[in-house]
């Protein structure tokens, strides 16, 4: 069996170097790897020079005499330029790099070289051609090994058990060839089974190396995707810290406002009892200044302070209701700081406060499966007769808290929130109505 160069044993290896070099030649289409390029270029001149012996047409061995040779050695230019990528020796040894290069150019020479002693002299002196360069090639081949070796990494290992060992299992098969069946090794076999057992060989030791080297890839691609998401994640908490560095000041300007015409009305209890509140808001606003997230309890604590002194200040105050469903423990509900503020200051000031009418706000906080619900509703004048009364100026300028709000949830939820304001003019009733949604989260 083992004999018969066209048996089952040598099929098989044929049958598997071809489904390599198909895979390797894909796999560098899609990706434009050259390590992947570069070894189905050694794939194909190798599969090549092994399938001389399955085709009996004259014509066909009669060309296999010109480039059987030749083939082998183009196949170790590509093989040259293969280590030359895993090992990345043009900036880990620049001269060995050289020497490596100047050789795949003279192996290129050699081949045409062959090619033309075998249309002048013919096969046999081509044979003495190979033989005689062959020492010299394996030394120089060893030598490269040798330097190889000092890098110790398990790809480097892989290479040299690889190439050396389909090296001296080539050598054999090519100096029974040149030398006679009977030379060196003396076994039931024929001559090119040695040949094929190292291309084997090597072949196994190679997709080991090249799982290795692709298994590191992803590692570094793995870091580097999390070195971005953590710098992703900074990005967005240094952007939440700048939108509250532009949300507090816009808060207390308009608090300062209020106390401002408390003083102008010459209220001076009003005004002292108003500064009171104002400080211990203050100082709730500073507590969560450097938190990206606090707990609803919290945050509808700071926004009753804040309806307290809005209450004081608007002409016979307003009614405020807040109502959470009791599936919701809101000392544990995650929510952006001050989001709830804006949406109520704009109920009073641009609603509310043209109203004379009893006043009302309420706050209706439910959860929907995996979301927060939020139902702000006031019974003042509403969208429609707000923007007849005011300039467009003022609310460009009257939206800048909401629309802050908005970026600050953005960039904690994502595209998962809604925010939704209604003029419930459209269902026959006066009033604003804003709905917000964003996911249910704990801290």
């Amino acid at each position: 069996m083992l004999l018969d160069i066209s048996s089952t044993f040598y099929q098989w290896i044929r049958g598997g170097l071809i489904v390599l070099f198909v895979y390797h030649i894909i796999f560098y289409a899609q990706n434009k790897d050259k390590i992947h390029k570069f070894y189905s270029g050694y794939l194909f001149c190798l599969t090549v020079y092994l399938l001389r012996d399955i085709f009996e047409h004259q014509s066909v061995q009669y060309c296999y005499q010109y480039i059987s040779f030749s083939i082998q050695y183009i196949g170790y230019v590509f093989f040259i330029y293969f280590c030359r990528e895993l090992t990345k020796s043009k900036k880990r040894f620049p001269k060995l790099d050289y020497g490596v290069l100047l050789l795949s150019k003279t192996l290129i020479l050699f081949s045409i070289v062959l090619i033309i002693i075998e249309f002048f002299y013919g096969y046999e002196a081509q044979k003495m051609a190979v033989a005689y360069s062959l020492p010299i090639a394996t030394l120089f081949a060893f030598y490269v090994f040798y330097l190889l070796s000092k890098i110790k990494t398990a790809q480097v290992l892989y290479l040299l058990l690889g190439s050396i060992l389909f090296l001296v299992f080539a050598n054999i098969s090519s100096l029974k060839m040149i030398k006679g069946d009977q030379y060196l090794i003396n076994l039931p076999v024929h001559r090119m089974f040695y040949y094929f057992v190292g291309a084997i060989i090597q072949s196994t030791f190679f997709a080991i190396l090249i799982g290795t080297h692709f298994r590191k890839i992803l590692e570094k691609k793995r870091e580097v995707e999390i070195n971005l998401l953590k710098q992703s994640n900074q990005i967005s908490q240094l952007k939440i810290i700048a939108l509250k560095n532009q949300m507090n000041p816009h808060f207390l300007f308009n608090s300062l406002n209020s106390i401002n015409n408390f003083v102008i009305q010459n209220k001076i209890d009003e005004a002292s009892n108003f500064i009171t509140k104002f400080s211990f808001l203050i100082r709730k606003v500073l507590d969560v200044t450097n938190e990206n997230a606090i707990s609803l309890t919290k945050e509808l604590e700071i926004l009753s302070i804040y309806v307290k002194l809005e209450q004081m200040r608007l002409k016979k105050g307003f009614e405020f209701n807040v109502l959470i469903n009791k599936n919701i423990d809101s000392s544990k509900l995650k929510v952006v700081p001050l989001f709830l503020q804006p949406f109520i200051e704009n109920a009073i000031w641009h609603g509310l406060q043209l109203e004379e009418k009893e006043k009302k706000i309420s706050l209706e906080i439910t959860a929907v499966k995996n979301h927060i619900k939020v139902l702000i509703t006031d019974n003042g004048i509403g969208i429609k007769k707000s923007k007849s009364i005011k300039n467009k100026q003022v609310h460009i300028k009257e939206s800048y808290g909401i629309n802050i709000v908005k970026e600050r949830m953005e960039l904690m939820y994502g595209n998962k929130i809604q925010i939704q304001i209604k003029d419930l003019l459209d269902e026959g009733k006066n009033g604003t109505k804003v709905s917000l949604t964003f996911p249910k989260t704990d801290l």
